[in-house]
């Protein structure tokens, strides 16, 4: 079992290119696989190439990947543009303002963004060119963070598996408590409506319809049993190889509804006891869950 969330990081250098590239993934939990990428931007296509390299180690997640390219020799591929368009944009940017009556006195901020927007090409040699290096790197980041996803992941499994246990001896309890529960509430309904002076025949058949209907409205049997299932399923899923963030999100709603079925069954103040304490237990492993992947 992993966690969504984790940092990891690998480089590699490209010899012929004489190039040393960086790669850094970092994730946190999302419903579904969400990967941004940011690196030279003359690297056009890279984005779906390391999409298609992250789906080997992650189900879902929002996962960040920066790469970062130096070059070996000292040489650099920072921000570099065209001067002469600089000068002519900031010209006529200035023009216009002048003939429209408005100040332009553009600040670092404004001349950063236009450089940004006239940079020239960096040089780089396209990606595809070193892609085993920049491949050697990314598995390097995909191991380290898939290392810190399932250390993080192995103490949410111990995490979650207290928590269930605890869930589970509390239906225990409910159950031991609910057990001749509903032969004494019906006597106690028989013995109010001798109180009420009724006129009832106990042998009736629709008398004993109305009491087994009651009887039934009373009975958990079915909701302690069901919990049960839940709780093994549960720990089926904390010890499965594949993906099962998911599953356990969707099992902790079935849980939450069984226990507030058996809470508006029952009179009983152990079992309403039990029931509060389970789904205040329950509230705690469905924010864990949410990040599991």
């Amino acid at each position: 079992m992993k966690s969504m969330t984790g940092y990891g990081s690998g480089s590699a250098e490209a010899t012929a290119q004489n190039l040393q590239i960086e790669v850094e993934i970092t994730s946190v939990n999302r419903k579904t696989l969400d990967a941004f990428v940011s690196g030279p931007r003359e690297w056009n296509g890279l984005d779906q190439k390391c999409t298609e390299w992250l789906k080997s180690s992650f189900q879902r997640g929002r996962v960040n990947v920066q790469i970062k390219v130096t070059s070996t020799e000292g040489v650099t591929y920072g921000l570099t543009w065209d001067v002469q368009a600089m000068d002519e944009t900031l010209g006529r940017l200035k023009a216009y303002s002048e003939s429209h009556g408005l100040e332009f006195a553009p600040d670092a901020a404004v001349i950063v963004d236009l450089a940004k927007s006239l940079k020239d090409c960096s040089g780089l040699p396209d990606w595809t060119e070193v892609e085993e290096a920049l491949k050697q790197a990314f598995d390097q980041a995909l191991a380290d963070i898939d290392s810190m996803r399932q250390s993080e992941g192995d103490s949410l499994k111990q995490d979650l598996l207290e928590r269930i246990d605890l869930l589970d001896e509390l239906r225990a309890q409910i159950e031991t408590h609910a057990a001749g529960a509903v032969g004494k509430q019906k006597d106690a309904l028989l013995e109010r409506l001798k109180q009420l002076d009724l006129d009832l025949d106990t042998n009736d058949e629709r008398v004993l319809k109305e009491l087994a209907i009651f009887s039934d409205r009373c009975d958990v049997s079915e909701e302690i049993t069901r919990l049960s299932s839940h709780f093994e399923q549960f720990r089926d899923f904390l010890n499965a190889d594949e993906a099962t963030g998911r599953k356990m999100d969707f099992l902790c709603q079935e849980i939450h509804r069984e226990f507030n079925t058996t809470g508006s069954k029952s009179t009983q103040i152990e079992i309403t006891r039990a029931v509060i304490e389970g789904k205040n237990t329950l509230e705690r492993i469905r924010e864990q869950v949410q990040n599991v992947e």
